[in-house]
């Protein structure tokens, strides 16, 4: 008795953990929590390592990173309700005979019905255990539904920054439409990339349309011109996890800033 509910207790801290994570990370439009984070750069490395150079090393990344953390999402929810559903013996059994699924088949069970599929041949027992089922099953339509909203706003993203550092390569350093049109829509992106963070993880084929090392390069075209680079620095001074070492960021020189936002964009670099 006590082993259940110690993996019920497991699993509910599991729960928690998980769930606020996927609602912070899906729907806050704040940066990402600390859960996703992590799971996203461990992705990015792995990745770049084993990866082989070439063109589908940029076309793959940013959905295999994508896929981890929807995976971990889903195996850890899996796992939580798992372990609550072992608070008792005969919280699930089967349909035929009754007699307890056992970890496994819980398992299943709540495979079934985090998919929406139904729970299979099995059953819980018990008004309070059926109320957890109906939970497991809405738990699993809101993953389902919020996560192909979250991967829809982050490919925007993605090709909207893209976009612009094609519409950036159009026109000269120095011009009007530098100041008039690429930096406020930059301002824009920037805003949001902090709630579409993983958009950084996308790279692209073509050098120039690989997003933070873009910017790098946007960077370096308008240093000379004071103007463009102020208007610059004001855009990207809030990118996510972009900060200075040392003080604020408003207090490094230009040099020092386009150094900064190097280092800044090689850990989304293949």
């Amino acid at each position: 008795m006590i082993t259940g509910y110690a993996l019920g207790a497991l699993g509910a801290v599991i729960l928690v953990i998980v769930l606020l994570d996927f609602l912070y990370t899906a729907i806050g439009a704040a940066p990402v929590a600390p859960l996703s984070e992590r799971v996203a750069r461990a992705a990015f490395f792995l990745f770049s390592k084993v990866m082989p150079k070439g063109d589908t090393r940029h076309r793959l990344s940013g959905p295999v990173v994508m896929t981890a953390i929807a995976a971990t999402w889903i195996l850890l929810v899996s796992l939580g309700w798992t372990l609550v559903f072992q608070l008792s013996r005969y919280a699930v059994v089967m349909s035929d005979s009754t007699q307890p699924a056992g970890f496994i088949r819980d398992s299943a069970f709540v495979g079934h019905l985090l998919s929406t599929l139904g729970g299979g041949p099995l059953q819980t027992q018990g008004a309070f255990w059926q109320v957890m089922s109906v939970l497991v099953g809405v738990n699993g339509m809101v993953i389902l539904t919020l996560s192909v909203s979250f991967v829809l706003s982050t490919t925007t993203t993605v090709a909207q920054a893209r976009g612009l550092l094609s519409k950036a390569s159009m026109f000269a350093a120095d011009s009007d439409e530098m100041n008039t049109i690429i930096m406020p829509a930059l301002a824009d992106l920037v805003s949001n990339l902090n709630a579409m963070q993983f958009t950084l993880y996308y790279s692209a084929e073509h050098p120039a349309r690989r997003v933070p090392a873009g910017m790098v390069e946007l960077a370096e075209r308008v240093a000379p011109y004071p103007e463009q680079m102020r208007r610059l620095r004001i855009a990207l001074e809030p990118l996510p996890g972009f900060t200075a070492p040392e003080g604020r960021l408003d207090q490094l020189t230009n040099a020092q800033f386009i150094d900064r936002l190097r280092e800044w964009a090689r850990p989304y670099s293949l």
